[in-house]
C-alpha cells in the first residue's frame, strides 16, 4: 500500500480558516476514495475534527525543528510521497515532496510585501527540488515559472475547491437583507482602509445602503456553520484586494449563492469569469460605484448569484482529490524525485 504523507503544517497557527478549510475538505474526498495509507502530519498540540480513513501523527513545529526532525518522521512512516499544503517543504526529505505555492507577494514590488530573506531562500529551494508543484491559478503558476527559471520542475494548476451550499431562487436572492460580508484577515493588501471609504461615499449617495460587516483574524474567527449562514443572507460578498493568490471567499461566496463584488484581478477572474462584478481595487469611486450597484440592482444580483452557484458546482474538493491522486501516482510510476 502507498503512504501519502500530508504535511498539516497550515493547521499550526490557530482555527482553520479559507485555504485550510479547503485542504481538510479535499483530503477527506481523497481519503474517501483513493485506497492509499494516509497520514496527516500535524504540527504538536495542534486538533482538527476526525478524517476518516486519515491517521494524524504529532509533526513538529517551528522551521528550524521542521527541517532537523521531519526527515526522520518521514523515514519512519516510509513515507513515499510528502504532499504538504504549503511550499516549506523540508530540505533534505526522504521521498518526493509535492509543494504547494498559494502565492509569492515577494515578487509584486508594489505591494510592498518583501518578506523575510529566510522565507524567500527556503521558498524557493523548496519549490526548486519539489517532484511536482501546485499553483492554485495561473498567475500563481507564471510567478513560481518566473522565479525559478529554467531549473522549475513541473507545475501543476491545481484550483481550491469548496463545498456547494444550496443553491437559493431568485426572490431569495433578491431578498437578501444581510449585511455587506468581508472575509478575510486585515492585511495592507486586503485593502480595508479604501472599502471603508468607498462605503462612506457609497452611503452619502444611498442612505439604505447595507453596513459591512468584517469577520476574520486577528479579532473575529467564526466557525464553519456561523460563517455559512452569514453567506446564506448577507446582501453581497465584497473583497477587493489588492492582490491575490486565488481567492477563497469569493469561490466560497459563490458557492452560496451570494453574489460578489471582488476586485479586477487575473484570479478573481478566473474563479468567477462572468459571475462577478469586478471593480479598480485602487479606485474608492470604483469601488463605491460597485457597492451601489449591487444593492441597487436585484436583476444583477440574480444573474451573477445564480451563474457563480453554477460556476462553483464545477470547483468542488472532489476535484481537487482527483488532480491529487493523478499527480500522486504520475510521481510514483515515474520515479520523479524533484
Amino acid at each position: 500500500m502507498t503512504t501519502i504523507a500530508f504535511d498539516g503544517a497550515c493547521f499550526g497557527d490557530g482555527p482553520i480558516t479559507g485555504v485550510g478549510r479547503s485542504f481538510v475538505n479535499a483530503l477527506e474526498s481523497y481519503a474517501e476514495v483513493s485506497g492509499d495509507d494516509c497520514v496527516l502530519l500535524l504540527p504538536k498540540g495542534a486538533t482538527i475534527d476526525p478524517i476518516a480513513n486519515v491517521r494524524c501523527v504529532d509533526a513538529p513545529r517551528g522551521s528550524v525543528r521542521r527541517q532537523r526532525q521531519l526527515p526522520g518522521l518521514l523515514r519512519s512512516l516510509q513515507a513515499d510521497i510528502l504532499h504538504s499544503a504549503v511550499a516549506s517543504v523540508p530540505m533534505r526529505a526522504q521521498c518526493p515532496t509535492i509543494a504547494t505555492a498559494h502565492d509569492l507577494p515577494w515578487m509584486h514590488p508594489d505591494l510592498n510585501e518583501p518578506g523575510n530573506a529566510w522565507r524567500q531562500f527556503a521558498t524557493r529551494y523548496a519549490l526548486r527540488t519539489a517532484a511536482r508543484i501546485l499553483a492554485p491559478s495561473t498567475m500563481t503558476k507564471l510567478d513560481v515559472k518566473r522565479l525559478l527559471g529554467k531549473r522549475c520542475p513541473t507545475i501543476e494548476l491545481v484550483p481550491h475547491g469548496t463545498a456547494l451550499g444550496i443553491a437559493t431562487s431568485e426572490s431569495g436572492t433578491i431578498n437578501r437583507s444581510g449585511p455587506f460580508l468581508v472575509l478575510g484577515d486585515d492585511r495592507p493588501r486586503k485593502n480595508l482602509t479604501r472599502l471603508r471609504a468607498a462605503h462612506q461615499l457609497a452611503k452619502q449617495h444611498c442612505p439604505g445602503l447595507p453596513d459591512i460587516e468584517f469577520v476574520g483574524p486577528p479579532e473575529r474567527y467564526i466557525g464553519e456553520t456561523e460563517k455559512n449562514m452569514l453567506l446564506q443572507s448577507c446582501r453581497a460578498v465584497v473583497h477587493v484586494s489588492l492582490f491575490e493568490g486565488f481567492g477563497m471567499p469569493v469561490l466560497e461566496a459563490l458557492a452560496f449563492g451570494a453574489p460578489v463584488v471582488c476586485s479586477d484581478l487575473a484570479p478573481h477572474r478566473e474563479i468567477a469569469d462572468d459571475s462577478a462584478l469586478f471593480v479598480d481595487p485602487r479606485s474608492i469611486k470604483s469601488i463605491a460605484a460597485g457597492l451601489e450597484r449591487i444593492h441597487q440592482d436585484a436583476e444583477l444580483r440574480w444573474q451573477i448569484a445564480r451563474l457563480g452557484h453554477e460556476r462553483a458546482a464545477t470547483m468542488q474538493p472532489s476535484n481537487t482529490a482527483a488532480h491529487w491522486q493523478r499527480i500522486h501516482l504520475d510521481v510514483i510510476t515515474s520515479g520523479d524525485t524533484a
